[in-house]
C-alpha cells in the first residue's frame, strides 16, 4: 500500500491574517523611523471613496503623485512603493497616509493639486502633438481638398472624402492660440449696417421711427374713431307694411346717431 500522505494542521491564512500582518509591518516600520512617536491611523478621515472617483481611479491619482513635486506627494509615494505588493493590497491609502507622515486630508490636497496640474500638462501635450495634424486639417478644410490625401513614403493614399469639423478647428485655434481671441468689445455687424442706412436717410416707403406713446394714442385714436362714425340714414324697414318692437329700437337709435 502506497504510504499515507501527511494531514497538514496548519490554519489556511484568511485576508485577515495578511492584513494584520500588513499593518503589523507597516507599524513597525513607522515607529523605526520616526523614534518615540507611536503608529496610530484611528480617526482618520475616509478619502478613499474619493480618490477611486476620478477618471482612471487610485492608478491615475498615483500617476499624478509620481509626476509632482510636492515634498509630501514624494514621501507618500516612496512608501508606497517600498510596500510589497500583498501589503499594498490590504493597507489602506488612510494607513499608509499615516505612515508617510501626512494624514489622510493632506494626501487628499497634494493628489488635488496632483490631478490638476497633471491633467494641464497632458491638455498641454495633446494640443502640441496634435497641432500639426489639426493645421494641416484647417488647410484642407479652407481649400476644400476632396478626398483627403496623404503622402505615406512614395505613395499617397487617400485617408478621408469629407473634412474636420469647422468648429472643432476653431476651437483648437483659440486654445493653442493660432486663432487670436476677440479682445474688448464685439461688433454688432448688423447694428453697423443699420447705422449706415440711418445716415443716409430712411429709405423711401420704409415708416419713420414711432415710441410707444405715439403709436398707443394713434391706435386709441383710430378705435374712437371707427366708434363715433356717423350711420347712414335709412328708412325702417318695413315686412308686409309693419315692424316688430326690436326693430323699430334699431331704427331710432341709427336715426339718432345720424342726427
Amino acid at each position: 500500500m502506497p504510504p499515507k500522505k501527511a494531514i497538514s494542521t496548519r490554519r489556511p491564512r484568511t485576508a485577515a491574517d495578511y492584513r494584520r500582518e500588513a499593518l503589523k509591518r507597516l507599524k513597525e516600520q513607522f515607529e523605526k523611523e520616526n523614534e518615540g512617536q507611536e503608529y496610530d491611523s484611528s480617526g482618520q478621515p475616509t478619502i478613499t471613496p474619493v480618490l477611486k472617483s476620478s477618471e482612471g481611479g487610485i492608478t491615475r491619482v498615483l500617476q499624478a503623485l509620481r509626476a509632482h513635486d510636492n515634498e509630501d506627494a514624494r514621501d507618500f509615494i516612496e512608501l508606497y512603493d517600498s510596500l510589497s505588493r500583498r501589503d499594498r493590497q490590504y493597507l489602506t491609502l488612510e494607513e499608509i497616509a499615516v505612515a508617510a507622515g501626512i494624514g489622510s486630508l493632506r494626501l487628499a490636497e497634494v493628489a488635488t493639486s496632483a490631478m490638476i496640474l497633471h491633467g494641464q500638462m497632458e491638455a498641454k501635450f495633446c494640443l502640441a502633438s496634435s497641432m500639426k495634424k489639426v493645421v494641416k486639417s484647417v488647410v484642407k478644410a479652407a481649400t476644400d481638398e476632396v478626398p483627403i490625401v496623404a503622402t505615406m513614403g512614395d505613395a499617397r493614399v487617400v485617408v478621408g472624402h469629407t473634412n474636420g469639423d469647422v468648429r472643432a478647428m476653431e476651437l483648437f485655434g483659440k486654445m493653442t492660440k493660432l486663432v487670436p481671441m476677440p479682445k474688448g468689445v464685439n461688433i454688432n455687424f448688423g447694428a453697423s449696417l443699420t447705422a449706415e442706412k440711418d445716415e443716409d436717410g430712411p429709405d423711401e416707403g420704409e415708416p419713420a421711427y414711432i415710441d410707444a406713446g405715439t403709436r398707443l394714442r394713434q391706435i386709441h385714436d383710430a378705435v374712437e374713431g371707427q366708434r363715433r362714425l356717423p350711420s347712414p340714414k335709412a328708412e325702417p324697414m318695413e315686412i308686409g307694411g309693419h315692424i316688430d318692437q326690436t326693430q323699430s329700437s334699431v331704427a331710432e337709435v341709427l336715426a339718432e346717431q345720424g342726427a
